[in-house]
Parts: structure tokens; C-alpha cells; sequence
């Protein structure tokens, strides 16, 4: 037919095609056929829906050729059906469905037409949206489903509901029910479920429960029969589903129950599991007991001396054994909290048939030492032969291996969803962890990479928050000089602050093996450790793939739990490791499965890529001496894969080289590394060659440039070296291809990057050619105006740490120079926080070298502009090293007068710290005095009003001064203390931070005073430990020495703490105090913990909290002692207030030193819980006037649980249970309006870190969110309360569209059929309603939220 007849269909056109369908030639059927198809599937057939005599016409015809003679003809028939069924009228859905009920196929050997046909139909058909209410159309579509269709499912008549006396029903017993049958009433529940009636889900349940127990209903239709009860359950009354449960229990357990049956009903009991996990759980406790007999010890004994007697083996006891794991693996799974009580026995089962293999002689576990004669020798596949014709019975009529594979799958399930309190009572190690490594030597691939698989994931969640201290931060700390150890220290002094932000780990230090507890899941580990690595050892000589990278992803595991770990058995696992990588040919009959460890699709190339990963891993984390026996054979084998054709090896391969580089150079192997220079060489001539490739895939030339910037990085130094590791031609050539590299588009990021490693440890003057740095400089200079704010980053970084090197220290050329100071100037005036810290840097070391720098005008009206603005500290801290180094050098009167011009338009504190730096360091050059500021303060204090602003300022400017000048300052105190009022405003305030800043640079003379008029106990006092306060910060800062004072300073925080405004400071300065000088006063704050004294109690764990963000060494290795014991003290407190404070002390070091508190987070996760529970004994009924109010002292406490809560959430979700966890945040919701935002905040993210458990809950939230929507205000409501409300409600409605949105593609539905997808979103009818609901009364406040969301 013509194009233009299709584009445009109508009557006629239509009516000709039909005519043809009657056509003796199939040909002229299939294409008159394929052309209503096509004209169906456009938009422009709406006409249909109001022609009524057409679309009959087109139903009639395409339902007669779904019995066509042809195949293909009958195929494209079914195919029209669903298109046209959303066409026509709704009048014409009725007969059609009539008529595709009673169609008979008579010329096709598949009856199954009219089914598929008929699931068409119901797709195509209008159907209810979850959240929205149904329309009028779709309650009609209903009807007509609930009229015509069911009826004829169930077999009874439309009318009178009695049974048809002339016509089957699809699932009846006299028609042979169908798969596609049974798919039919899939397709209803699936998409009418919400609407279906509880007689219409009841009758389809029993209708389909017959077809389940009939004997004659072949298998394929039982298991769409079990997918339609999972589809059914969720709309199951408890009446109905109770019943049904009864009813299955107590046929399971009937003596004569025959094992078709067994099998069918446990099969069931899986399925409804996964579908209504918390209907399901309540009835755990009747169905457990039968479930476990089936795979009871007794049991299996019985059929082991069956098959002993030689009366052979028997299929159905397998596939028994087999349905029950499942169906323990989806109960573990689905119903985690109800199945707690039966953790033992399900640990038992699994274990039991594991190791069940009726054809091995002996399948009881055997000791690893008595296979210490077998350990060289590979496990091959011909091993299997050796288990062949063992009792008459062939091995391919086996099928125990799917018992044992399901007990490892049940084994997977319970160690990922039991693992938080397993791993901490040891019953994981105890009982599953050795059996399974036992059970490597597993003849079956599919059974033993699911072992593997499980053994993995216990390794894994034994290392899940585990902190190492091997950071990168630390590993650069420890290169860095004692004084820049402190984290808080000022950044601005070194320009190191942010050294390789980009590389790996540096590995400057050879790593140590970690410190392993003396208990505790790690400690299980370690033990296990040589057992675990001869098992994997013996398995790596093996052919089969998938075992192979299976075993590699294992040990890798293993190094990363432990941080290395495999240095004792370097020997057994490296040769069989390096093999690999030299590539492993493809092995006949190796199987690529998709499995729940990771082994999935393992290919010769996949495992050569893990076994790179491998190598790379341990050359990280263990000690390069280990390698020298192996290093030429590595880097061997690596090199042929960096050669690869194929990208993914190449780049793996290319990371494997930089981290062998970073083993075999100093100052790792600072005293070995000219031993390793051969094989050193060929890595940096391959990485070379990568980088300059121009046919390389642009990921391995990026990769190739980074390791190359490690490489000239690592090889920098000649320190103890005879001769340098790199010849100078090679080293010339490597960095001018960094220079080549950093002009190509497509690589300078990663150019930058690896300069910004090679300006970092190139230390040795004389390193880095003069034209290389002067080309490089300018380039990077070039980059700062690029849009890309990475590469402008990362480039300012660069560039910061190539002034700052040492090698290139006066290699910088006057233009050069001027070029830098150019292009940073545009940085500061476009004010980006990101790159102003380092940019300041930058200047300032330049201004070192070139005083006259930063005299123009204009780069002095940029600094004044970046001054009025708000700065954070990191950059205030850049800008004061800037203007010191400005006034050494001789001009910093210009600069003076540009900032004194800004005066109080800017940040008084900001304004006062550049001023007083620029002044002292100016050295009395700077064209004012202190006699100036001096008197500029004591003349506006005499204005009336006084001239707050310019007090301010003034203020801040003699505090700096007084800081920075030391005992050379004239500043006397009395100049602060006079401008102490009478109350502590903003005056009096700076006053008192000003003079302690002051004291701090003077202490012999200024802290006498302070701490004399601190003890009068006057007005004065809260200031006054304002200044006690800015003493100690500055102590601890600058490390002044204020020893002679710390005992009447201690004396007097505690005295004065007494008061309830001073309680806080003084616990702060307490908290300094500790720090300082941490052996003293950490051991007097842990004995203060267990005073009588409530007050100091309190003060004590205040001060604790405050010490908790500091990171210094020596502070740290104290507090590491006693820290957990201190906040296990506070945690069981008599006290609520303490208590309290201890849970925040407790959220403090969460964030903080998250190392000390995850490993033993088991003892605080309780307190955590039990404090965050509303008791009822602290509410307490109050009279105010004629009202009574209730009052909850425990709300506090709670609120602090809760914050506690969200951080250990943040930290470490994995250690905790998540159905306890759950619990709180479900009671958090109907709490407080604080603790429900929280809550609201942690619902968030836990959609996304726990997607089940929040789908599984889905009703219950529904619940609280419907409480918080439906509260009403009081008429006498203030704005405050009605505000308040408003954004609870906001907060409320935000969380539920964001789990409407996650939950439609993360909620678990039925593993098969086409019900999965909507089965999803009716296993929360609570939920449905809700969203309904919410969809309809909030649609306004729902619509502005989505616009924000988009906006954003």
C-alpha cells in the first residue's frame, strides 16, 4: 500500500485491508496485515475510538487470523491485537475480550495464541497509576475486566456467576491449562490489582492454588502458577492469607505428602516471602519447623544409608533439599529480623549440605594438613573423572552440585544481611568461615565460585569500617618538618597544605603490617589467613578462569581488609600470580557465569586485568625488599600487557607500572633502588612510549602520563645514589613530553596533574630544566583562564607547588614572573574561593624574590576589593602570608593606605589581622604607628554615641599588633581593658579577644593580669575568660610556653565554671588546656569523669568533646588510650544532662576519630538506642496559668541519640543492624519536630545506602507522614507555630517524592514474568494510598517542590 495511505489512514483504507485478509495467498495476507500493523502503531488512527462498525470490523478480522494457516500470518495477527485494543472504543473491548476467550485454534499446533493475545490486550488497556487516582476510564476498563475476563478465568458465567455449561474457563481442569494461561491472569493483577475486589483476589487465589495442586499441570505451568500467587498476595486479606499460610503448613506436614508437592509448597512459601515480607515474617514461627525438617540432619542420614545399600540415588530428594535452600535464602533475605531466632540452624543446614555430595566417598570436611602431599598439584578439569562410576552412577546424572550451590547462596545472604551482629559475636568465623574455605577443593565450578563468592563477602564486611592510618595525608605529613604536623595550623606558611591532591597514595614509606587487635572479627581473620591463602594457592594453578579471578578478587580483598597481609606467604602467591599476567589463552569448557560473587562473566581478559589489580594492590601495601625476587619476572609480564591491544588491559596494567615505580624508587627503597634500576628502566621507557603514542587509546595515554609524572618525580633525587636512576637524556625527554602533553587538549588535565606531582618531591636543585620550568609556568598560567574549573584547579596548584619547589628556586625569569602575577591577578579579582588560597601563595613566595612585585596600584585596589568581601580563614591565612612578605620586603606603606582606606567597610576581625600583619612586619615602614591606633581607638570611645564600627577595628588592629610584636610591644593591657562595659557586647567582646590575643605574644606580662582580675569574680569575668581562652588557642598555635601559669589556670576554669553562662567557655578552655599539654590533663579529665561533683562532671566531658577535632600526634596517642573507656564512663552516667553531653561527645568523635570508635562500635550502638526512645517517666505535667502543659526532660538527650544516629549512619551504616536501625527512625518519626526532620534527612539517604529496607517500610512511613500532613493548628496559633508547621510539612512532602521517584526502580519484584515491574508498586498499598492522597489535598506545595528540584 501506498506510503501516503498509512500516514493517513481511514474507513476505506481500512476496509481494503481487510478484504485482503481473506486472500487465498498468505503473501497478500502477511502484507495487508503488516500495513494495518503499521497504521495501527501511528497516532493518526484516533478516529477509531468514534467509529464503532470499523473497529469491529478490524477486531473480527485480526481475531479470525490468529487461526490463519500461516505461522507468520498468525504471529503479526497477535501483534496488531494490543496496539489495536487501545484504539477502539471502550464499547468494542467487551466482545473482543468475548471473543478472544472462546477463539479455538484449529490450524496451528500452538493453542497458546488467543493467551498471548488476550496479555496484549490487558497491557494496551487504560490501567490504574500508582498515586493517581483512577479515572473514569480506567474504573470502566475494570469493569469490564471484572465482567467479562474473570469470570472466564475462573471458569463461571458473566451473569449469573454459575458454572458455564458450554465453555471452559482458562484455568480450568478440563482445558489443559497453559503457561500463557496462567500469564493471562498475571497481566490482570499486574495491572488491575489496585482495583480488583477481595471475592475477585480470593477466587483467583483458589483458582489458581487447584492449578497448583492438580497432578496432572505440567511443571511449566506450576511455576507461572507460584509467580501468580506472589502477584496475588499483596491484595490478599490477613483473613485469606492467614488461611492459605495454615493451609500450606499443614499439608507440608502430612505424613503421605508425596515430594512433587513438598517441593510445590515450599516453593510458594519463597515466592510469597519475597512478595509480602512483613505479612510473610509474622507467620515465620509455624512454617520454620517444617522447612528445617526437610533439611534435618536425620533426614540426610536416611538417604545417605538408602544410596549405602546401592538402591541408587533419588532426583526428587535433591530437588527437595534444593527448593528449601532457596526458600531459607529468600526468608534470610526478605524477612531478616523474624529470622533471627533460627540463625543456628539455618547456619547448620547450610553447612550440612554443602559439603553434601553423595558420589564423593567421603564427604565429611577434611583438615587442609591432610592435603599438604596434593598442594602442587593443579586442580584440573580432568579431576572430575576421578568421581565418575562410583556406584553405578554417572557423574552427568548428578545434580547435588544445586543443593550445595544453594547452600552457598544461603551462606552469601546470611553473611550480608547478618553480618553487624555475627561478625561481632564471632559466629560467622566459628561456624561458616572455615567449612568454606574447606570447601575450595569443590569439583563443580558453578558450586565453588559461589563458596568464593561468600568467603569474599565475609572479608569484605569483616574490613567495613576499618579506618587505616596510611592516608594520604599522613604519608605527606610525615615527610613534612615537626612543625607543620598540626592540622589546625595555618596553611599559608609552607604552601604544602594540599600536596598531590590528585595522585595515588604516594608511598613514600615502606608500609608496616597494621597492628591486628587481639580479638574481634579481625583478629579471626589473621588466624584464618594461612589456612585461606594454601586453599587460594592451590586453586590459582588450576585452568579454570572464573576460579582464577574469583581467588584473585578474594586475596585482593583480603590485602585490603588487612592493609597488606601477605607477607609471610609471598612466596606461594606471587609465581602462580605472575603467570597470569603474561595473558592466559582461552580455556575449553571454562564457563562465564553470572554469579553473586565476583566472578561474573570471567573471561581470559578479566582475569588479567584482576590479577594487575592484584599485583598493583600489593606492591601498595607491602615492602618493596619482597618483590626483588620476583620484580624481573613482574615487570615482565606487565609489560606485555601494557602492550595489549586492548585499552582496559593497557590502562591496568600502565597503573600497575607507576605503583611498581613508586616500590622500586626512593624513598622507599632508598637503599636497594640501584638494584632495581634495569627492570626500573623498562618501566619508564614503556611509559614513555604509551604517553607519546598517537595510536593509543586517549585513557591509556592519560594514565601513561601520570605514571610518567611519578616516575620523574620519584627519580628526582640523588641522595645517597652513586648515580642518578634516570639517565639525563631520558630524564629530558620524559619532561618535555609532560610539556607536549600539557598543550594537547584531550591530555592536559592529567600533564597538569603529574607536573603538580613532579613540582612536589623534585627537591634537588638543578632537577628541572630552567626552559622546561619558565615554558611550563607560563603554559599553566595560560591554563587559569580555561572554563574548566578543574583544570583551573588543578593547574593553580601546580603552579603554586612549582614556585614553592626547590628545584626550581631562582629559575624563574623576570618575564616569567611578571606572566604569573598577571594571570593570578584576574584570579583574585574574580574572586574564586577555590583557587584564592593558593594563588596568594603564589605571590606571596614571589614577592620573596621580587620586591617590587606587587607595587601597582591595581594589584593593590584588587587585595583592598578582597577585602571588603567575606573570607574564609584558609584564605585569610594566604592573604596574611601575602601582606607579611609584602612588608619585608619594603612596600607595604602603598598597601597600608589601601587597606586603612577599606577600614570599616569591611570585616573589622579581617581588616584588623591585615593591618596589624602589614604593620609589624613593615617594621615601623608602613607610614603609621600604634600611637596612631591607639589614639584613633580612645577618641571614638569618647564619642557619644560611641563609634562602634571604628572600635572595633581599632581593637583588632592593637591585638594583631600585640600578637605579632611580642614582648616588644608598648601595648599596655589596661588599653582592652578599658573597653570592657558593663555587658558583653560586640565592643567588649573584641576587647577581650584583643588583649587575649595580645597576651598570647607577651604571656609573662599580660596573663598575670588576666588571670588576677579573672579571680575577683566581677562583672568582667566572662570576658576575661574570652581572653583566657584566645591565650590558650594562641598556645596551642603557636606553642607558646605558659607552663608556670597551667595549675592557676586550671584552678580557675573549674571555679569559675561553677557560674551556668561560664560552663561552656570554661570547658573549652579547659579542653585547650588538654591539648596543650594532653599527658597532664588528659589523665585529670578521665578522673574528673567519675567526680561526685555533677557541675565537673559535666565541664569534664564538654572539654573532652572539645579536644576531639584536633589532630596532633602527641595529643592523639593519649586520647587513643582512654578515649572510648572516657565515653562509656559519661554513657552510663546516673545524670540525663551528662548523659546528654556524653552522646555528643560520642557524635564528635564519630566524625573526628572515627578509627578509635568503629571498632568497638557494638558497645556504644545500645546507648545509642536506648537513649533515643521516648520515656515516659521524664514527661511530666507542668500548670502554667489555667493550662497544663507536659514537658519532656528527656527530649534533649533524645535529640543528641539521634544526631548520633545520623552520623553513624554517615560513617559506618554497614556495622549497624538495619532493622534496629529502622525501628528508630519509624519512632523518630512521630516525635519531636526536630528529630522528625532529622529523620526526614536520614530517610533520604538511607533510599539510596539501604533501598530494600526502606521499600520494605514504605507503609509504615506512609503512616507517620499522613499524622504530620493532618495536624491542625490551634485558631490561637502564633505565626512562629504556624511557620513551624509549614516546614514540617515541606520536609515531609520533600522526602515522599523523593521515595516515590527512587522506589519505582529499586524496589524487588519477582525474579521472572511480566508482573515484575508493577508488582513493585503494589507490594505498599499504605504507601499507594497515601501517595494518592498526598497527590491530591498537597498538589500545589508538590508541583513547587519539583520545580525546585528541577532548578537545582
Amino acid at each position: 500500500m501506498a506510503s501516503s495511505a498509512i500516514n493517513n489512514p481511514n474507513p476505506q483504507t481500512i476496509g481494503n485491508l481487510l478484504s485482503r485478509l481473506t486472500d487465498a495467498d498468505p503473501d497478500y495476507r502477511f502484507m495487508s496485515l503488516n500495513d494495518l500493523h503499521q497504521i495501527l502503531v501511528r497516532p493518526k488512527t484516533e478516529f477509531l475510538v468514534h467509529d464503532y462498525n470499523t473497529s469491529s470490523r478490524i477486531v473480527d478480522a485480526i481475531i479470525k487470523t490468529l487461526d490463519d494457516q500461516n505461522g507468520e500470518v498468525q504471529n503479526l495477527a497477535a501483534k496488531c491485537i494490543g496496539p489495536l485494543a487501545a484504539k477502539i472504543p471502550i464499547s468494542v473491548v467487551t466482545p473482543m475480550l468475548e471473543k478472544l476467550t472462546m477463539v479455538e485454534i484449529k490450524n496451528s499446533v500452538d493453542s497458546a495464541l488467543p493467551s498471548l493475545a488476550l496479555c496484549s490486550v490487558i497491557s494496551s488497556l487504560p490501567s490504574p497509576v500508582p498515586g493517581v487516582s483512577p479515572s473514569p476510564q480506567v474504573v470502566d476498563t475494570y469493569n469490564i475486566i471484572s465482567n467479562v475476563l474473570i469470570p472466564r478465568i475462573l471458569g463461571i458465567s458473566p451473569l449469573a456467576g454459575a458454572p458455564q455449561s458450554n465453555s471452559r474457563g482458562l484455568l480450568d481442569d478440563k482445558s489443559n491449562p497453559s503457561p500463557e494461561a496462567v500469564d493471562v491472569l498475571i497481566e490482570v493483577v499486574r495491572c488491575f490489582g489496585p482495583l480488583l475486589q477481595p471475592v475477585e483476589v480470593e477466587k483467583l487465589q483458589d483458582v489458581v492454588v487447584k492449578v497448583l495442586e492438580r497432578p496432572s499441570t505440567p511443571n511449566s505451568v506450576k511455576k507461572r502458577a507460584v509467580v501468580a500467587l506472589a502477584n496475588l498476595a499483596p491484595y490478599l486479606s490477613k483473613d485469606v492469607l492467614d488461611a492459605f499460610i495454615t493451609k500450606l503448613q499443614t499439608s507440608m506436614t502430612q505424613p503421605g505428602i508425596s515430594p512433587v508437592m513438598l517441593r510445590l509448597y515450599i516453593t510458594v512459601l519463597g515466592s510469597l516471602s519475597r512478595a509480602i515480607p512483613y505479612k510473610f515474617g509474622a507467620h515465620l514461627p509455624e512454617i520454620m519447623p517444617s522447612v528445617l525438617s526437610t533439611l534435618s540432619e536425620e533426614k540426610l542420614q536416611q538417604y545417605v544409608e538408602i544410596v549405602s545399600t546401592g538402591e541408587g540415588h533419588d532426583p526428587e530428594f535433591n530437588q527437595i533439599r534444593e527448593v528449601a535452600l532457596i526458600a531459607l535464602d529468600s526468608f534470610i533475605a526478605s524477612c531478616g529480623g523474624q529470622m533471627r531466632p533460627y540463625t543456628d540452624d539455618v547456619i547448620a543446614a547450610s553447612m550440612r549440605y554443602l559439603r553434601f555430595d553423595p558420589i564423593y566417598a567421603d564427604s565429611d570436611d577434611v583438615d587442609m594438613d591432610d592435603d599438604e602431599e596434593d598442594d602442587d598439584e593443579p586442580l584440573d578439569d580432568d579431576d572430575d573423572d576421578d568421581y565418575e562410576d562410583q556406584d553405578g552412577f554417572d557423574d552427568d546424572d548428578d545434580d547435588s552440585w544445586k543443593v550445595r550451590r544453594c547452600a552457598a547462596k544461603s551462606i552469601y545472604t546470611l553473611i550480608s544481611t547478618r553480618s553487624t551482629d555475627l561478625l561481632d559475636s564471632g559466629i560467622l568465623y566459628q561456624k561458616v568461615a572455615e567449612p568454606l574455605v574447606r570447601r575450595f577443593d569443590e569439583r563443580e565450578e558453578t558450586v565453588r565460585l559461589e563458596i568464593i563468592a561468600a568467603l569474599s563477602l565475609l572479608v569484605r564486611k569483616t574490613g567495613e569500617g576499618i579506618i587505616h592510618p596510611d592516608t594520604i595525608e599522613d604519608e605527606i605529613l610525615q615527610s613534612l618538618p615537626d612543625v607543620r604536623k598540626r592540622r589546625r595550623q595555618s596553611s599559608g606558611a609552607m604552601g604544602h597544605g594540599n600536596k598531590a591532591p590528585y595522585m595515588a597514595i604516594p608511598g613514600l614509606t615502606s608500609p608496616t603490617q597494621e597492628s591486628i587487635p587481639p580479638t574481634g572479627p579481625r583478629a579471626d581473620l589473621l588466624r584464618l589467613t594461612p589456612q585461606l591463602v594454601k586453599a587460594s594457592t592451590k586453586l590459582l594453578k588450576g585452568k579454570q578462569i572464573a576460579t582464577k579471578q574469583a581467588v584473585i578478587s578474594m586475596l585482593d580483598d583480603l590485602i585490603a581488609v588487612q592493609n597488606g597481609g601477605l607477607s609471610q606467604f609471598f612466596d606461594q602467591v606471587m609465581q602462580p600470580v605472575v603467570d597470569v599476567t603474561k595473558g592466559v589463552p582461552s580455556v575449553a569448557g571454562s564457563k562465564s557465569t553470572a554469579l553473586s560473587g565476583g566472578a561474573a562473566s570471567a573471561t581470559a581478559t578479566t582475569l588479567r586485568m584482576a590479577v594487575l589489580r592484584f599485583i598493583s594492590n600489593i606492591a601498595r601495601t607491602h615492602s618493596s625488599s619482597l618483590f626483588q625476587p620476583y620484580l624481573a619476572t613482574i615487570v615482565t609480564g606487565v609489560i606485555s600487557a601494557v602492550n595489549d591491544k586492548f585499552y582496559k588491559i593497557s590502562g591496568e596494567a600502565i597503573r600497575t607500572a607507576e605503583e611498581l615505580i613508586k616500590a622500586a624508587t626512593p624513598p622507599r627503597a632508598k637503599h636497594t633502588a640501584q638494584r632495581y634500576k634495569p627492570q626500573l628502566l623498562k618501566l619508564v621507557d614503556i611509559v614513555i612510549d604509551r604517553a607519546s603514542a598517537q595510536d593509543a587509546d586517549i585513557e591509556v595515554r592519560q594514565r601513561a602520563i601520570q605514571a610518567l609524572g611519578t616516575a620523574l618525580a620519584r627519580t628526582s633525587s640523588t641522595d645517597g645514589l652513586p648515580v642518578p636512576l634516570l639517565p639525563p637524556e631520558k630524564r629530558h625527554a620524559g619532561l618535555y613530553l609532560l610539556l607536549d602533553r600539557l598543550r594537547n587538549e584531550t591530555t592536559r588535565l592529567h600533564a597538569v596533574r603529574a607536573i603538580d606531582n613532579l613540582a612536589i618531591f623534585s627537591s634537588v636543585p638543578g632537577s628541572l630544566d630552567v626552559e622546561w620550568i619558565q615554558a611550563v609556568a607560563l603554559e599553566l598560567c595560560g591554563q587559569l583562564r580555561k572554563a574548566n574549573r578543574a583544570l583551573r584547579g588543578s593547574s593553580v596548584h601546580a603552579l603554586q607547588h612549582l614556585v614553592f619547589s626547590s628545584a626550581a628556586k631562582g629559575s624563574l625569569t623576570a618575564e616569567t614572573v611578571s606572566g604569573i602575577v598577571s594571570a593570578i591577578l584576574l584570579v583574585v579579582t574574580g574572586n574564586d574561593t577555590h583557587m584564592l588560597s593558593p594563588a596568594l601563595l603564589i605571590v606571596a613566595q614571589l614577592q620573596l624574590e621580587n620586591p617590587k612585585l606587587t607595587a601597582s596600584q591595581e594589584f593593590v585596589n584588587a587585595l583592598c576589593d578582597l577585602i571588603k568581601k567575606s573570607i574564609p580563614a584558609n584564605i585569610l591565612d594566604s592573604l596574611l602570608v601575602l601582606v607579611t612578605n609584602i612588608g619585608q620586603s619594603g612596600m607595604g606603606q602603598q598597601l597600608m593606605q589601601g587597606v586603612l582606606s577599606v577600614g570599616v567597610a569591611g570585616d573589622p576581625i579581617v581588616v584588623g589581622k591585615v593591618v596589624g600583619a602589614l604593620f609589624v612586619a613593615s617594621q615601623g615602614n608602613a607610614g603609621v604607628s600604634i600611637e596612631n591606633f591607639v589614639e584613633e581607638l580612645k577618641m571614638t570611645s569618647k564619642l557619644s554615641p560611641p563609634d562602634t564600627a571604628r572600635q572595633s577595628l581599632a581593637l583588632a588592629i592593637l591585638g594583631e599588633i600585640g600578637l605579632r610584636l611580642g614582648p616588644r610591644s608598648p601595648l599596655s593591657p589596661n588599653i582592652f581593658l578599658q573597653q570592657f562595659g558593663d555587658e558583653p557586647d560586640k565592643v567588649s567582646v573584641l576587647a577581650a579577644v584583643s588583649l587575649g590575643r595580645a597576651g598570647a605574644g607577651d604571656v609573662s606580662r599580660y596573663l598575670p593580669i588576666i588571670l588576677e582580675a579573672t579571680k575577683q569574680h566581677g562583672k568582667h569575668q566572662y570576658l576575661l575568660l574570652q581572653s583566657i581562652r584566645e591565650v590558650l588557642h594562641q598556645a596551642v598555635t603557636l606553642s607558646a610556653d605558659i607552663t608556670a601559669y597551667e595549675d592557676d589556670i586550671w584552678e580557675i576554669l573549674f571555679t569559675s565554671s561553677k557560674t551556668e553562662d561560664n560552663k561552656a567557655i570554661c570547658a573549652e578552655c579547659i579542653g585547650r588546656l588538654a591539648i596543650l599539654k594532653p599527658k597532664i590533663y588528659i589523665k585529670k579529665l578521665q578522673e574528673l569523669l567519675t567526680s561526685s561533683s555533677d557541675g565537673y562532671r559535666g565541664v569534664a566531658v564538654q572539654a573532652l568533646r572539645y579536644t576531639l577535632p584536633d589532630s596532633d600526634e602527641t595529643f592523639d596517642a593519649e586520647l587513643n588510650l582512654v578515649l572510648v573507656d572516657m565515653i562509656l564512663t559519661v554513657l552510663n552516667d546516673s545524670v540525663l544532662e551528662i548523659r546528654r553531653l556524653g552522646m555528643t561527645t560520642l557524635n564528635s568523635a564519630t566524625h573526628n576519630k572515627p578509627g578509635l570508635i568503629l571498632p568497638r562500635l557494638s558497645e556504644f550502638k545500645q546507648y545509642v538506642m536506648d537513649e533515643s526512645t521516648i520515656k515516659k517517666e521524664l514527661i511530666r505535667e507542668v500548670q502554667m496559668g489555667p493550662f497544663k502543659h507536659l514537658v519532656d526532660d528527656g527530649l534533649e538527650a533524645r535529640k543528641s541519640a539521634y544526631e548520633t544516629l545520623y552520623s553513624l549512619m554517615e560513617v559506618s551504616y554497614t556495622r549497624i543492624s538495619s532493622p534496629e536501625f529502622y525501628d528508630r527512625i519509624i519512632a523518630g518519626l512521630d516525635d519531636d519536630n526536630d528529630i522528625r526532620s532529622l529523620c526526614n534527612l536520614m530517610l533520604g539517604k538511607l533510599i539510596v545506602i539501604d533501598s530494600e529496607e526502606t521499600t520494605r517500610r514504605l507503609d509504615t512511613i506512609a503512616e507517620c507522614f499522613r499524622k504530620t500532613l493532618s495536624t491542625k493548628l490551634k485558631d490561637n496559633a502564633v505565626k512562629q507555630e504556624h511557620e513551624k508547621q509549614e516546614e514540617a510539612n515541606k520536609s515531609v512532602l520533600r522526602v515522599s517524592v523523593l521515595l516515590a521517584e527512587k522506589t519505582k526502580t529499586t524496589l524487588p519484584g519477582p525474579s521472572n514474568g511480566p508482573g515484575a515491574g508493577p508488582q513493585i508498586q503494589s507490594q505498599n498499598p499504605v504507601w499507594q494510598q497515601y501517595w494518592e492522597w498526598i497527590n491530591k489535598d498537597f498538589d500545589r506545595q508538590l508541583k513547587n517542590l519539583r520545580e525546585e528540584v528541577k532548578e537545582t
